[in-house]
């Protein structure tokens, strides 16, 4: 009965934040945002009906299913808060986003590599716990470095770019403290689990359904504010170190 009130909530909350994103279109300026709360939409309709057909199999592969994809495409929100946060600085926003699919898309193709080929033991449950374990830990990476970039230059951010961060962090850290604790306690944390990421994922899309009730630009940077000129000067000393490692090692190879 508590697992479908949260269902019902969730599924409520995110139905507002979709149709106020229509009506704002703003779902045109935050197109990962709103495709990630559509796709956990989709998930949990999905999820939902298994659950109902009583059939124990077709609802564990929809649930874990459900997992993946939106892990896939929650990492969209990390890309979307770069591209935002480092919009007027294009040098260090095309960096940052690199870096950001790059990594993320060695995860997942190191997870699919483990999970389909023999070298893989794991259980479909196991797997995407490991897989949600490692991700939800990079996305918490990314999003203190960018909060530290933020900090460090002082960036202004809108009301909506400010929400996203906020609701986003919160469902991270909770997962990477629930996973934490599963992996001491085994499968016999599910039934704790099953009531806490939910709750933290309702409270989450509270935070959005205020913060993006309707559209807030960010704010003009601060002319004064050096991060692109630091990035170029970053970008600089790294060419020439790579250029001077691949000398030295050039000069090795000939001797």
């Amino acid at each position: 009965m508590v697992s479908l009130a949260l269902w019902c909530t969730s599924f409520a909350l995110q139905l507002i934040i979709l149709s106020r994103g229509f009506l704002t279109r703003a779902l045109l300026k935050f197109p990962y945002f709103y495709a990630y709360t559509f796709s956990v939409l989709v998930g949990d309709a999905f999820v939902f009906v298994a659950w109902r057909a009583a059939d124990p199999a077709l609802y564990q592969k929809s649930y874990w299913a459900w997992q993946f994809l939106t892990l896939v495409v929650g990492c969209g929100i990390i890309l979307e808060i770069f591209k935002h946060v480092l919009a007027p600085y294009p040098g260090a926003e095309r960096f940052a986003t690199a870096v950001g699919l790059f990594t993320f898309g060695v995860i997942f193709c190191v997870a699919i590599v483990y999970r389909f080929l023999p070298v893989g033991r794991s259980t479909l449950s196991g797997s995407t716990f490991e897989l949600e374990r490692d991700v939800r830990t990079v996305q918490a990476l990314f999003l203190f470095g960018i909060l530290a970039v933020i900090s460090y230059y002082g960036i202004q951010i809108g009301k909506n770019l400010k929400g996203m961060i906020s609701g986003y962090g919160l469902y991270i850290g909770t997962s990477l403290l629930t996973l934490a604790v599963r992996s001491y306690a085994g499968a016999g944390f599910n039934r704790v689990w099953n009531i806490v990421q939910p709750c933290s994922f309702n409270v989450s899309v509270m935070i959005w359904v205020i913060a993006l009730w309707s559209f807030h630009p960010n704010p003009v940077p601060d002319a004064s504010i050096q991060l692109e000129e630091d990035y170029e000067a970053f970008a600089a000393r790294t060419k020439r170190a790579l250029v001077a490692m691949r000398s030295h090692l050039a000069k090795t190879s000939r001797t």
